[in-house]
C-alpha cells in the first residue's frame, strides 16, 4: 500500500510541482476534449489547442515578475 501512496505523492509532485494551473488546466481541458470529439473532431481539435495556449498564457504570466507602478 505504501507504494501506491508513493506513486501518488510522485504524480502529484510531476504535474503540480511547476504550477497549480497546469494541472487544473489539464483537467479542465481533457474532459472538454472528449465531449468535443463526440461532436466533430474539428472541434475536438480546437479544443485541445485553446485550451493549452490559454492555459500555458496563465501559467505564464503567473511567473512574470511583478511590474511597480511609475
Amino acid at each position: 500500500m505504501g507504494w501506491l501512496v508513493a506513486t501518488g505523492e510522485f504524480v502529484y509532485d510531476f504535474l503540480a510541482d511547476d504550477g497549480w494551473e497546469l494541472l487544473v488546466g489539464l483537467a479542465i481541458i481533457l474532459p472538454l476534449t472528449h465531449f468535443a470529439a463526440e461532436q466533430s473532431d474539428v472541434l475536438a481539435l480546437v479544443v485541445l489547442v485553446g485550451g493549452i495556449l490559454v492555459t500555458l498564457a496563465i501559467s505564464l504570466a503567473r511567473k512574470l515578475p511583478a511590474r511597480k507602478a511609475a
